[in-house]
């Protein structure tokens, strides 16, 4: 008997990912009584982003690690870090692949790392000594993918204002971008969101400019391709050659002298050449045979037409 098929799982990466983040947001709130030297839960100390602790003690998995960790002090923070990821990742997903994706999740998340440290270090603000967490600079570079992917796609801005992705994205960037310059001190990190954006740019550039060179080799492969194609096909060779010179010479001493004027030799060699053509018909049909012309000698139906020549000629 045969057991019933289970359903197929979802082998998806934006599932996999919240999942992991809900799994981490749960540790944070059970660990929040473990506190570190910092006044922090030990989590944040090794997880969350802090440029201080990167440069003075190596903790350099934090540049990636920060995106998997957010605010107990409230549900709103991963909530809708995870909506994000939700409704911009899976259409994202769908059209890359799985593996893709993932890069670029990453990639964006880990950049939007690397400008937050950068950042602090060049400054030496009090963000330096603070740590950073959320997933939210790896989600405004899902919304820059989003944008290039569906720029015409419509979403309700604040759940009821529609407006294209485009000018979602343009809209965003540009609020992030004021509020760093001037909205002055704010536990938000509006420099992980630029970084976010700012690498998911670098990677659409960097993607164009492989398609540009991809489809110059393809340009290249195809001028190639019709250059051999109209390149002049080199004559047959010395063998068939050979071979013509002789059925010249028998089509010759046949029309001058009927078949007595041929060998026994030529003979057996005209008795071959039928059988192996035994049924063969040439391609252009009936159209007079001239063993002199290059399009006959050359044509791979020579052999056939011959014996059909040889055969007129004994007839009349």
């Amino acid at each position: 008997m045969k057991a019933p098929e289970s359903a197929p799982s979802y082998r998806g990466w934006v599932l996999k990912l919240i999942i992991a983040n809900v799994i981490a947001y749960v540790f944070q709130i059970l660990t929040a009584a473990d506190r570190s030297p910092y006044s922090m839960s030990v989590l944040t100390y090794y997880l969350g982003l802090t440029p201080a602790l990167v440069v003075e003690r190596g903790f350099v998995w934090q540049i990636v690690s920060y995106m998997f960790l957010h605010s107990t002090s409230g549900f709103f923070h991963i909530f809708f870090n995870m909506y994000a990821l939700l409704i911009f990742g899976t259409p994202i997903e769908q059209e890359w692949g799985s593996k893709r994706f993932l890069g670029y999740y990453l990639f964006c998340g880990a950049g939007a790392g690397l400008s937050i440290l950068v950042i602090n270090l060049i400054s030496q603000s009090v963000a330096y000594n603070i740590p950073t967490i959320g997933a939210s600079g790896a989600v405004f570079g899902l919304l820059l993918a989003f944008g290039v992917l569906y720029p015409n796609a419509e979403i309700l801005l604040f759940f009821f204002v529609p407006i294209k992705a485009k000018y979602l994205v343009m809209l965003y960037g540009l609020l992030e971008l004021y509020l760093e310059l001037f909205g002055g001190n704010s536990s938000i990190s509006h420099i992980g969101h630029l970084g976010g954006l700012f690498f998911g740019i670098v990677y659409f550039l960097v993607a164009r400019r492989k398609g540009i060179s991809f489809r110059a080799k393809m340009r290249s492969a195809r001028k190639e391709y019709r250059a051999a194609e109209n390149a002049p096909k080199p004559g047959p060779g010395r063998e068939v050659q050979a071979k013509r010179a002789r059925q010249r010479d028998i089509l010759v001493r046949l029309k001058n002298g009927g078949p007595a004027a041929l060998s026994d030799d030529e003979i057996q060699y005209i008795k071959y050449l039928a059988i192996m053509k035994d049924g063969a018909s040439p391609g252009c049909g009936d159209v007079d045979y001239n063993i002199d012309d290059k399009y006959c000698a050359d044509c791979e139906d020579a052999d056939a037409c011959f014996v059909r020549e040889v055969k007129r000629l004994m007839e009349n």
